[in-house]
């Protein structure tokens, strides 16, 4: 009884400690050169890993494959809540960049349906919802026969959650993508990029928590290493592609070359050949194939954490560096400057610290492992 609430009183308190950086950092933001700074790329890249988790999640949920030992339905709960955790993060990121947050609401009571960020508002809104109910629906099925034999609904509420997510992550894209006067963000190439990053960087947050969650099962572990492993060798060399294309594609365009060329040989150059290429790309797919091989789990928990934070920086250039070009390509004197804030900073950190012990308190409160009834309150172990 006393670890139990410990585990439940330690989360709590990350959480608080993390909020309180969130608000501190809130009433020290600055405005700056660029309209889009830190904290956008910040809930762009939670809510793509969300995103990304709950396509990797429709493997089970919608096509029914359970792994060799039925491995995906012992973690698929586990899979569900985190998505879930990782699109609060970016939500508490998103309110964390506009000036009043307490008034995101108006955007949804006056929607404009001509406005790709206000689609993007209630895509956040619809993904959340039908994610609960996701969660809620494979908590009671575990124990309801009524429902567990309910296989429409359960495919209609999979298939539902699926196309919201890929609607969100498209839209997210076009977001940027529909901006013209922004360098290298104006086209179509944003929708794929973003889903395969997306997939890539759900997939290994999804199994990096996953595994910590249950590393007593070898028999798990295991499996993890193999199965994530080759999500992530497949995943990554479709990545680099997209890559490749985006810049063959940005040379025949003078105005998108000023800031791929800032990016693979001016100031970005180190962050983009080493983080992105070599540590993002390489490394990722030598480490998770002879993860997968091998199963090893050491060596995909290494690649998982290096596609993270490679995923991050790939996140970050992509929305930050077209804008620092863009006084250039419109012909004025004046370059535009960024410089990551403390205010920005503290706000990151504290979603960063929240994110894990969210999904950890949830793990305590809900009975997300396999066979763990609900007991209290409907859903609650």
């Amino acid at each position: 009884m006393k670890s139990r609430i410990l585990y439940i009183g330690i989360p709590i308190l990350l959480i608080i400690v993390g909020f309180i950086m969130v608000v501190y950092g809130f009433t020290k933001k600055t405005v700056h050169e660029i309209a889009w700074g830190l904290l956008v790329p910040g809930y762009v890249y939670f809510a793509l890993i969300a995103t990304g988790s709950s396509i990797v999640n429709s493997v089970y949920t919608i096509f029914h494959y359970r792994g060799p030992g039925g491995e995906l339905e012992k973690i698929i709960k586990l899979g569900v809540w985190f998505s879930f955790a990782s699109i609060v993060i970016s939500w508490v990121l998103i309110l964390a960049d506009i000036s009043k947050p307490l008034e995101f609401w108006r955007i949804l009571v006056s929607f404009n349906i001509e406005s790709r960020i206000a689609w993007m508002a209630l895509l956040y809104v619809f993904y959340g919802i039908f994610l609960a109910v996701e969660l809620v629906y494979l908590i009671r099925a575990s124990v309801s026969e009524r429902l567990r034999v309910l296989k429409w609904l359960e495919l209609t509420i999979a298939t539902i959650v699926l196309i919201v997510i890929v609607a969100t992550a498209s839209n997210l894209a076009q977001v940027f993508g529909t901006i013209s006067a922004i360098p290298a963000w104006y086209g179509p190439h944003l929708v794929p990029y973003f889903i395969v990053l997306a997939v890539l960087s759900g997939a290994a947050g999804q199994a990096l928590f996953v595994t910590l969650t249950l590393w007593k099962d070898l028999g798990l572990r295991k499996f993890i290493a193999w199965y994530y492993g080759w999500i992530l060798v497949l995943v990554t060399p479709l990545l680099a592609i997209l890559v490749i294309w985006n810049i063959i594609t940005a040379w025949y365009n003078p105005q998108v070359w000023l800031v791929y060329n800032e990016v693979i040989r001016g100031a970005y150059a180190l962050w983009f050949w080493f983080t992105e290429v070599v540590l993002g790309i390489i490394v990722v797919i030598a480490l998770a194939y002879y993860a997968a091989t091998r199963y090893n789990i050491v060596a995909f928990l290494t690649a998982s954490v290096i596609a993270l934070i490679a995923g991050f920086i790939r996140t970050h250039t992509i929305i930050v560096v077209p804008q620092l070009k863009t006084p250039e390509v419109l012909g004025l004197v004046r370059v535009a400057e960024y410089h990551v804030t403390w205010g920005e900073a503290l706000i990151l950190v504290g979603a960063i610290i929240i994110w894990p012990s969210l999904y950890i308190l949830g793990q305590q409160l809900l009975p997300l492992l396999h066979e763990e009834q609900p007991r209290r309150l409907w859903i609650f172990k």
